[in-house]
């Protein structure tokens, strides 16, 4: 008998252990506000007025942010007991139910296209963040973002709308009362339609994309010439079996452009009667060489050559990275000459239209 009692115990005990975790599981649920009868939603705007970009704008680079200002008075749309929550959702209507293109997460919120299905449209340049500014939580897609209302109402939430960049020197875009977020104090249900109760977001802005720029990324070239015998010198002008030696300038630009580059060395000489030649540094002393030089042209325009302090045709420019060669040759320009090192520096300047 008293084997009988210790196994009824334990069964006992077991019961009300479980009757204790299904109780402290449905408490855990958090009320709902209640429309209190009067207006049902509200809509927030934020109005960004002009933004033109500047210089090179990279891929996720934050382009702008706004805070929102409420259409109307300033007027609750629910009454909610202690605990309640709401649901801010990323999308494209007054309530939830069109979903938004999801961009990708950066710095840990999760983007979305300002317009739906950018990347199929074409009108893919830009994504935004929305977050609610008490909680500091992002604005999501279905399911929306639980957000605690820590108010006896639900007056006007603000909010930020980070907006981003989601290529390289995007374009140009203007967003008319784009609609960008929803705050409603039930989950998204398919008949809510406009009458859902609660908030919704709207984002208005014109983005001027930044003027074409460019700029060099590298600025220190060196060409070395192989060594030539001072008989492939024999008369004045370009060498027999000509060598020539090239680098390259890295040009970023933010759209197509025309490139001119003029040189400017302290010491040269003409060829052609452009003053052209380059002449070497402490030509004829030591061991150093005479009577030859350098020419310096674009194989991107033609083998353009280039002109002591005059602008010549370098090249065409796209948008993104460009890799520009210059190639140096040797030139005889002396009646007399005389063998030995070479060795000349030259500045160039850069014009891009």
């Amino acid at each position: 008998m008293t084997n009988l009692k210790n196994k009824m115990n334990k069964l006992l005990f077991l019961i009300f252990i479980l009757s204790l975790s299904t109780l402290s599981f449905y408490s855990h649920a958090a009320p709902d506000c209640v429309n209190n009868g009067g207006i049902k939603h509200g809509t927030m705007d934020a109005r960004g007025g002009t933004i033109e970009l500047k210089g090179m704008i990279k891929k996720n680079q934050e382009v702008a942010r706004f805070t929102f200002k409420r259409d109307g008075s300033d007027v609750a749309v629910a009454d909610c007991p202690d605990g309640a929550e709401f649901y801010a959702y990323a999308t494209y209507s007054e309530a939830s139910g069109v979903m938004p293109t999801y961009y990708m997460d950066i710095d840990g919120r999760p983007a979305y296209y300002v317009v739906r299905n950018g990347h199929i449209t074409g009108l893919d340049d830009y994504a935004y963040v929305l977050i609610e500014n008490e909680s500091g939580l992002s604005f999501r897609s279905q399911p929306g973002q639980e957000v605690p209302v820590n108010s006896p109402k639900l007056n006007t939430r603000d909010a930020t709308v980070i907006v981003y960049s989601t290529k390289d020197n995007p374009k140009s875009q203007r967003f008319t009362t784009q609609y960008i977020g929803s705050i409603l104090i039930n989950r998204f249900n398919s008949g809510g339609g406009t009458t859902a109760v609660g908030f919704s977001y709207r984002l208005s802005v014109n983005i001027i994309s930044a003027p074409t720029s460019c700029s060099a990324e590298n600025t220190n070239l060196e060409m070395n010439l192989p060594k030539m015998p001072i008989t492939a010198f024999s008369s004045i002008g370009f060498p027999r079996d000509n060598q020539y030696a090239e680098d390259n300038l890295r040009i970023n630009c933010t759209g197509n452009a025309s490139a001119k580059i003029k040189l400017m060395a302290h010491n040269t000489t003409s060829y052609d009667g452009q003053k052209t030649i380059i002449k070497p540094d402490n030509e004829g002393d030591s061991n150093n060489a005479k009577g030859v030089g350098f020419v310096v042209s674009s194989p991107s325009s033609g083998d353009t050559v280039l002109i002591n302090n005059q602008f010549v045709p370098l090249a065409d420019l796209t948008s993104g990275s460009n890799s520009v060669p210059l190639k140096a040759e040797y030139y005889r320009y002396g009646d007399d000459i005389k063998p030995g090192k070479l060795n000349a520096t030259a500045n160039f300047v850069l014009e891009f239209n």
